[in-house]
């Protein structure tokens, strides 16, 4: 009978371990496959997740609001959690899981434990509700200008918003360098209390000391470093503080005076604990200056070196009224409202009243038609094509003096002809001028002959090499007039084009003026 040998446990050990090295020596002979490794991941237990609730799973608090968080892995409640706020100027929490209402914003309360992986809510803190809330629209408006109110809004007042979240559907817009909104309000107690207004911007600004200065009852408040985040649009109104100031019994004055261009402004909300009523001030109820118009029409019209006169519909007592123009080169106005033609274009007058909210006109300044004068309007050509028309002058070049509308070739990029028709009441000598302007393509000057062929009747006019327009890469040019020279004009009807190899410019009209008149 064959006897077995038995192995001491500790040798089993040590075959084992010697096995499990691979052999002595703890190698493996070069070519030998080894049984695979058992991975450690493969044979570790995934950690469990810490869930995070708040007590009646109130996540949104109001400003010193207070509640109690708890952390569980599943329905088991985790002593030892470690408790951290991502933002601890808006939230902070202690390490029992209570968390306190800072200021407005959102915070992520983390909990951590050892062996577990960590668990995090949102906290998101508001305002409680103001002890006041103010409109800027009856705050007293004052515009650098003398003029409240907006180009963007067709001279509409500056409060005449109705789009975005504003409270009541109203904001102060288009504030701009040297305006002025000042809100008074009362109040019945002295008080301490938050100041806040609500302000829409969609480029946001950096540092608001550079677009207004503020004054509390005549006491600068700092704006050095306070920044507006971008609100997305100019119709999202958020919160813009200015900080925690004291308010006197009886009337508080608020002053803002701009710098530069301006966020808007919807209302200015009061946050206090100590008791008091706050009201509003409205500021006096002012009323519009109206200058009196033809029918449709927008502005008024003068002739070089003649004078139109100015009429109020309001008001009708004219004592203390002022006027001015915005561009004396072009217009000036007396203090009784008569306007004198100085060269062509476009000025503004400002009309002003104590007491009242100012006004503006525009004032196109023309030269007269002339008697035996052919006037044919740039737009009134056969086919526009390629050329932009602008009947109502609100882009491009601001100052045609034609009174009609203007077109303007700045994308003709190959040959184009412009054709026209008019009549004459007997064949005669007359000059040809051409009124137009340069825009924001032309590199190079516009030289007729060259960059612009000129055919009457067929036949091509020989222009002076001075019959240019000068580039000037801009929108809104000044028009001239370039005088193209002596042409034969035929009883009846003739035909006028114009051939552009590549480009052309802004043109406002073409005058056939009678040699007599030249």
């Amino acid at each position: 009978m064959k006897k077995t040998k038995f192995l001491s446990v500790a040798a089993l050990a040590l075959a084992f371990g010697l096995a499990s090295c691979g052999g002595p020596a703890g190698g493996q002979e070069s070519g030998a496959e080894s049984a695979p490794a058992t991975s450690a991941a493969a044979t570790s237990v995934a950690k469990p997740k810490i869930t995070v609730s708040a007590e009646g799973d109130k996540k949104t608090l109001v400003m010193e609001e207070t509640v109690q968080l708890s952390a569980k892995e599943g329905d088991k409640a985790l002593t030892g959690v470690e408790w951290k706020s991502s933002a601890e100027a808006v939230a902070t929490v202690d390490q029992t899981g209570k968390v306190t209402a800072v200021a407005p914003g959102t915070a992520s309360i983390s909990a951590s434990l050892e062996g577990y992986n960590k668990g995090s809510i949102t906290i998101t803190v508001t305002r409680p509700t103001p002890t006041a809330t103010l409109h800027f629209e009856d705050a007293d408006h004052e515009a650098a200008d003398g003029w409240w109110g907006t180009s963007d809004d067709g001279w509409s007042p500056v409060y005449d918003r109705t789009d975005g979240n504003a409270s009541d559907q109203k904001c102060i817009a288009h504030l701009d360098n040297g305006d002025k909104e000042t809100l008074t309000f009362t109040s019945s107690a002295a008080i301490s209390a938050e100041l806040v207004i609500m302000m829409a911007s969609s480029d946001g600004v950096s540092d608001m000391s550079a677009v207004m200065d503020v004054k509390l009852n005549n006491t600068a408040i700092a704006m050095t470093g306070k920044a507006l985040e971008s609100t997305g649009s100019n119709s999202e109104f958020k919160e813009f503080s200015l900080g925690t100031q004291n308010l006197i019994n009886g009337d508080n004055v608020l002053e803002l005076t701009f710098k530069a261009s301006a966020p808007y402004i919807d209302d200015l909300n009061v946050y206090s604990k100590q008791q008091s009523t706050i009201a509003v001030k409205a500021a006096p109820a002012k009323e519009r200056i109206e200058v009196q118009l033809e029918a449709e029409a927008t502005g008024l019209k003068a002739y070089i070196g003649e004078e139109t006169q100015i009429t109020l519909t309001k008001p009708t007592d004219t004592t203390g009224v002022t006027y001015a123009s915005s561009k004396e080169s072009v217009a000036t106005v007396d203090q009784t409202g008569k306007i004198t033609g100085v060269a062509l274009g476009t000025a503004n007058i400002t009309i002003s009243k104590a007491g009242m909210y100012s006004t503006r006109v525009e004032v196109t300044v023309e030269k007269k038609v002339v008697d035996g004068e052919i006037r044919v309007e740039a737009e009134s050509a056969a086919d526009i094509g390629s050329f932009h028309s602008y009947t109502d002058r609100t882009s491009g070049i601001q100052n045609g003096h034609s009174g009609g509308a203007y077109i303007t070739g700045y994308d003709v990029t190959g040959p184009f002809t412009l054709n026209y028709t008019f009549t004459s009441p007997s064949a005669q000598q007359m000059t040809l001028i051409i009124a137009g302007a340069s825009h924001y393509q032309m590199s190079e000057d516009f030289v007729f002959g060259v960059d612009g062929i000129i055919k009457l009747n067929n036949e091509t006019v020989t222009c002076p090499a001075d019959a240019k327009i000068e580039s000037n890469q801009q929108m809104g040019a000044p028009t001239v007039e370039v005088t193209i020279g002596t042409v034969n004009v035929l009883q009846g009807e003739n035909t006028f084009a114009i051939e552009f190899p590549e480009r052309a410019p802004a043109l406002d009209c073409f005058r056939f003026m009678p040699i007599t008149q030249a």
